[in-house]
């Protein structure tokens, strides 16, 4: 066997170059890095407290659920539908000052509540049963309590009216939304 020949003297191995820094090199890339990290901080504050201050919506959204299924038991039946307006007024005490919504029945309080979510639901749609739950007290039997002289079409349009509010409301000055 003959040795290999020998390597001109001029030839060497191929040098590959530093691989490429994910570092930034420049200050502008820093103030952006510096940017976006602040306002990643901020959007999930600004998430937080949004949460926070919708609470209110999901405690009502849970109540809502479970008097809905309350009204499938014939026994709990006028109970639940008692529970309907109450539901509705602690959810707007929970966004309104008490001082202004706590007072309000009747025409105003319907009129306070379309103002709230910008529809009219509560005085022309199943929302007027409202007042007839709220002041009759439930009788021994289902058909004697509140809402026995309701149409029972009308008790699902009202739960949906009652969850679209819930869901949709805004706070208004009561001045303008009861009159």
């Amino acid at each position: 066997m003959n040795p290999p020949p020998p390597a001109p003297p001029n030839l060497h191995d191929i040098v590959l170059p530093e691989p490429v820094s994910w570092m930034p090199q420049t200050a502008g890339w820093w103030a952006l890095l510096a940017v976006a990290v602040v306002a990643l901080a901020w959007a999930t504050l600004a998430g937080l407290r949004r949460r926070r201050a919708n609470r209110y919506r999901r405690v009502a959204l849970a109540r809502l659920d479970r008097i809905e299924q309350a009204l499938a038991d014939p026994n709990a039946r006028a109970t639940a539908l008692t529970e309907l307006p109450v539901l509705l007024k602690r959810t707007a005490l929970a966004c309104q000052p008490r001082s202004e919504v706590a007072s309000l029945t009747g025409d105003p309080w319907l009129r306070f509540l379309d103002a709230s979510y910008g529809g009219n639901g509560f005085t022309e749609g199943p929302g007027r049963l409202l007042p007839v739950l709220a002041y009759e007290a439930p009788g021994p039997g289902v058909e004697e309590g509140p809402g026995a002289r309701a149409v029972p079409d009308q008790i699902p349009d009202l739960l949906r009216l009652i969850r679209h509010w819930i869901l949709r409301h805004s706070s208004i000055p009561v001045s303008s939304g009861a009159q």
